[in-house]
Order: C-alpha cells, then sequence, then structure tokens
C-alpha cells in the first residue's frame, strides 16, 4: 500500500485504476488551485481600498484641525478689536473730562467778567458824577442807564450760552456722571474683557465639533459686545459734539465781554 491508494474489490465506486499516487495527487492540487485559495486581484482591491481611506481620514483630520485654528485666530482678532474699543473709549472719557474743565473755567471767568463789569460801571457812574459837579451840570442819568442795558443784555449771553444743549443734559441725566469709568457708556462692557481673558482649556477628549461649537459661541459673544461698544462710541461721540458747541458759544461769550470791557477802560481813561 505504500504510496499508493488500493482500490476496494467489493466496492464499485472506487475501482483500481482511479488510483493515484501522492505526487500525482499534489501536483494536481497545485495546478488547478484556484477553487482553493484567493486570487491576488482581491488582495490587491483591498489593500487600495484600505489606502485610500486612511487617506480620506487623514484629509478629514487636516480640515478639522485647519477650521479649528481658523476659528481661534478670529477669536484672536475679535479679542483684539475688543480691547482697541476699550481703549478708545477710555480716551473718550480722559477727553470728556478736559473738556468739562474747560467748559467749568469758561464759566468761571463769565462770572468774574460779570463782577469785573458792576465794577467798571460803578466807576463810570462816579467819574461821570465828579465830572458833572465839576462842571455845574445835573447827573444825567442816560450813561448809567445805557451802560445798565450793556450789561444786562452781555449777562444773558452769558447766562444762555451756558446752559447746556438739551440733548447732552438728557445724556447727562440718562447716563449719570459721565466723567465716572463705571457709567461711561464707551466702558459699559469693561468688566466682561477680563473675564474673556481667561485661558480656554478644553478637555483632551472633547471632540471638534465640540470644540467648533464653543469657538463660535464665544465669537457671537464677542461680536454683541462688539456691537454694545459700538454704540457706547457714537453716544459718547454726539454727547461730546454737542459740548464741544457749548464750549464755542461760552468762548465767543466771554470773548465779547473782553473786548467790551476793554473799550470801557479805554474810554474811561480818556477821561
Amino acid at each position: 500500500m505504500a504510496n499508493r491508494y488500493l482500490s476496494d474489490s467489493n466496492n464499485s465506486f472506487f475501482a483500481i485504476e482511479d488510483d493515484v499516487d501522492d505526487e500525482t495527487f499534489l501536483r494536481s492540487t497545485t495546478s488547478n488551485s484556484s477553487g482553493y485559495t484567493l486570487p491576488n486581484n482581491s488582495y490587491q482591491n483591498r489593500s487600495t481600498y484600505e489606502d485610500k481611506r486612511l487617506q480620506l481620514l487623514e484629509r478629514k483630520k487636516q480640515i478639522e484641525e485647519n477650521t479649528i485654528k481658523s476659528s481661534e485666530r478670529s477669536i484672536s482678532l475679535l479679542r483684539d478689536s475688543e480691547q482697541i474699543g476699550v481703549a478708545t473709549a477710555e480716551e473718550l472719557m480722559r477727553q470728556r473730562e478736559q473738556l468739562e474743565r474747560t467748559e467749568q473755567r469758561l464759566d468761571d471767568i463769565n462770572a468774574t467778567l460779570r463782577f469785573s463789569q458792576k465794577h467798571i460801571q460803578g466807576i463810570k457812574s462816579v467819574f461821570g458824577s465828579l465830572k458833572n459837579y465839576l462842571s455845574g451840570k445835573a447827573v444825567e442819568p442816560t450813561s448809567s442807564t445805557s451802560s445798565q442795558g450793556l450789561l444786562s443784555k452781555s449777562n444773558s449771553s452769558i447766562e444762555t450760552s451756558g446752559a447746556p444743549s438739551g440733548k447732552l443734559d438728557q445724556s447727562m441725566t440718562a447716563q449719570g456722571a459721565m466723567s465716572s469709568a463705571d457709567t461711561h457708556p464707551g466702558l459699559r462692557i469693561r468688566g466682561l474683557l477680563e473675564q474673556e481673558e481667561v485661558k480656554r482649556n478644553r478637555p483632551p477628549a472633547m471632540s471638534v465639533n465640540q470644540i467648533l461649537d464653543n469657538n463660535l459661541l464665544e465669537m457671537g459673544d464677542t461680536i454683541t459686545r462688539l456691537k454694545g461698544l459700538a454704540q457706547g462710541l457714537g453716544e459718547e461721540l454726539d454727547s461730546q459734539n454737542d459740548l464741544l458747541e457749548s464750549i464755542t458759544d461760552k468762548t465767543e461769550s466771554t470773548d465779547f465781554k473782553i473786548q467790551q470791557q476793554n473799550k470801557d477802560m479805554k474810554k474811561l481813561l480818556k477821561k
């Protein structure tokens, strides 16, 4: 039986002519192996699909990283814009304080000029009485009346110019003390800036969608604050324009008053 498959004489299905040796059987299996092994092209196709899948995953990862970096850059730019806006509001606040001090000094000058006008009027009255006494004429109140009319007109001009415009007065009433940084329209969100300076510590397990959602939420909040800041700056600029107009009127009134008093003094000295 060595190296041979013997047939069974009692089995009609297995004849002796069907017997093959081991070498013949192995050669036959190797030559006709398509029914027992996977073809080479199927393995290559599976390898190609896997490479494409890995490439797509890598591409997806790059897109997600670029999107996150882009959103973070946008947040950084928005924060810089907010800081610039707050710095501008602080500068406007200091400018308002200077304008208010200028207006107050003009009020003091106008008050001093009113007193000096009374003194000049008294001196003119004394000089007129003395002149009339020396000339033997009766005192004529015409000059005094004319001077009093000029003084009344000048004082009325000062009082009218000293009254703040209605818009400025309403703005001051609604906003409170404009010189206070806490109630300044451009700085009403000032405390929120420091809160936004806290660094974001996101967990490693946070998904890309969660990171993007958080970044978009922060961008929306910052844009909302920037909008409020811009509106506050616009209101403050309008208010300061009204204040400048009031200062201009008071300056013109003060200049007119000084020139008039200089003329009166020159007339007195000529007498």
